[in-house]
């Protein structure tokens, strides 16, 4: 079989219709004359082509083989060709079979609707286009190789033609050398005959007239191509933009309720933001208050500090005077238990000075008896006296003599008597006052000991205090510290509470914002749903190019 009868005939062609893709990207005659007319390609280039078709035929092999070669060594083109159904050998004959049709086709309606079937099933074998382009690459530089040695062989066979014209015309050896500027029998004759160079001229542009000619026919064969691209990526953007309108009103269905929600609830938000913004600005101002009450405390803190070391000191002194206070105290429950004993001894010598009294009480009782006695005994002498007739003088002597010793021992009695009573009393005195004394010495050592009690408790205390006091003086210096660390956080969260208003004075401006937002949303949504009548109806792929 004809390898060009092969071109175009695999296992995806049941999923191509060429005249349907020629006719969706609009490839009729009018457009094709216009794309030849565009490059310049007309009679002169198919005449060309034509003359080129034994040079492909015999490279084709060569072509195919190196033009695969190198598909093979890339990793991304080998994955598309391991994805064809045919195998590599089945596509280097379909290779070798485009290759021919290159000069062997009528450029017609149904040539480029071959084309056509080849970019689309190169499509559906997801060949990214730059691949697809960049093997036209590779496929310029094995055809240029070719057609170089073939414009080699056509130079210097129009340079052959030419000497053995100029031979035959007499010229001889002679004359090709002055032809060619290498005679010197006319120095000022030109280094090259203008006969030649026309010829060398004439066939280098007639061999660059061949390459033309075969870009022009592939330059069509790749805008056909990238149109089956073209049309396909219209067609997904067709299926797309069917899918957005779909969505589109699934989306207005969806979020209407939705939006509508959350345009209130931004108002809310609005509305709480510009609240919250009230509250935190009124904060910020009661914090700035109490950052300055807080100042007037660490002021007040460092004086009661001050104080309290003053007390300290004072409760030190306190505790010494204290301390002074138990010795002494201790010193007067010495002397109280020495007036006690002494006390005591004055209670004993008034108990011997009543015995004593006692005593003398006796003895004057009986010297009173004695007195009586004495009297009576004169009374009875001077009775005596008279009776018997003595010596009436003398008996009244002795008489009066013994009743006056007798009157005198009673009033001296008497006396004493009276003295006795008189100590007595001032025993009696004396021994109450003693008992008094007593009392009041037992009672004065119970108030020292009480008093002692007291000194020592208020020792103790004294010493506690003075702890305590240096306890507080450490706690209020601490609480200085902490008050003017207080005061500086304060001092931060007033001004965070600023940030704090001023953040939410822009949230209350973020959510009139989103409001807007969503009011365009809402209106965007409602336009993504509106009627298609004005949409453009020209061919997709026109648009999408």
């Amino acid at each position: 079989m004809d390898p060009a009868e092969t071109f175009g005939h695999g296992g995806l062609n049941a999923f191509v219709d060429p005249d349907e893709l020629t006719d969706r990207i609009g490839l009729d005659d009018e457009e094709i004359a216009w794309r030849k007319a565009f490059l310049g390609f007309d009679a002169e280039d198919e005449r060309r082509l034509s003359a080129l078709e034994p040079l492909l035929r015999d490279e084709q092999d060569r072509i195919a083989d190196d033009f695969y070669e190198n598909l093979l060594e890339h990793e991304e083109t080998r994955a598309v060709i391991e994805r064809s159904p045919k195998s590599v050998e089945a596509l280097k004959e379909t290779q070798r079979a485009y290759l021919v049709s290159l000069a062997t086709g009528d450029y017609d309606r149904d040539y480029f609707a071959t084309r056509a079937r080849i970019g689309k099933l190169h499509e559906l074998l997801d060949m990214p286009l730059k691949h697809y382009i960049g093997q036209y690459g590779v496929y310029y530089q094995l055809l240029l190789e070719r057609l170089n040695e073939r414009a080699q062989r056509q130079v210097v066979d129009a340079v052959t033609e030419w000497a053995a014209d100029r031979e035959a015309d007499g010229g001889g050896l002679e004359g090709i050398a002055d032809a060619l500027g290498f005679g010197g029998s006319d120095p000022e004759a030109p280094s090259l005959e203008a006969s030649f160079e026309a010829t060398l001229r004439g066939a280098i542009d007639d061999a660059m007239a061949d390459v033309l000619s075969l870009l022009r026919v592939v330059t069509l064969d790749v805008q056909v191509a990238v149109d089956t691209y073209v049309d396909s990526y219209a067609q997904r953007l067709e299926r797309s933009i069917e899918r957005r309108r779909r969505l589109a009103h699934e989306v207005e269905a969806d979020v209407q309720e939705p939006i509508e929600e959350l345009h209130e609830t931004s108002e809310v938000v609005a509305n709480r933001a510009e609240a919250i913004s009230d509250h935190t600005a009124t904060q910020a101002a009661a914090i700035e208050r109490a950052a300055g009450e807080l100042q007037e405390i660490s002021a007040a803190v460092e004086e009661v500090s001050s104080v309290a070391d003053e007390v300290e000191a004072e409760s030190d002194r306190t505790e010494r005077l204290a301390a002074a206070g138990v010795e002494s105290a201790d010193d007067a429950l010495d002397d109280l238990a020495a007036i006690e004993e002494a006390t005591d001894r004055a209670a004993a010598a008034v108990a011997d000075l009543e015995s004593r009294i006692d005593e003398v009480d006796e003895t004057l009782e009986r010297l009173d008896d004695l007195a009586e006695r004495t009297s009576l005994l004169a009374t009875n002498a001077k009775i005596e006296s008279s009776r018997t007739g003595v010596d009436d003088a003398t008996l009244e002597v002795i008489a009066d003599e013994v009743r006056s010793f007798a009157e005198r021992t009673k009033a001296d009695v008497s006396a004493i008597e009276t003295a006795v009573e008189a100590v007595r009393e001032d025993a009696a005195e004396t021994v109450e006052a003693t008992t008094e004394v007593v009392d009041r010495v037992e009672d004065g050592t119970d108030s020292v000991r009480e008093t002692v009690d007291s000194l020592e408790g208020i020792h103790d205390a004294a010493r506690t205090t003075a702890a305590g006091m240096g306890d507080v003086s450490a706690a209020t210096d601490q609480q200085a510290r902490s008050v003017d660390a207080t005061a500086e956080t304060v001092e931060d969260v007033a001004e965070t509470a600023d940030r704090v208003a001023a953040a939410a004075e822009s949230l209350a401006a973020a959510s009139e914002e989103q409001t807007a937002s969503l009011r365009t949303v809402s209106e965007t949504v409602r336009r993504l749903t509106a009627d298609d009548e004005d949409a453009d109806h020209t061919p997709v792929y026109e648009r999408v190019s």
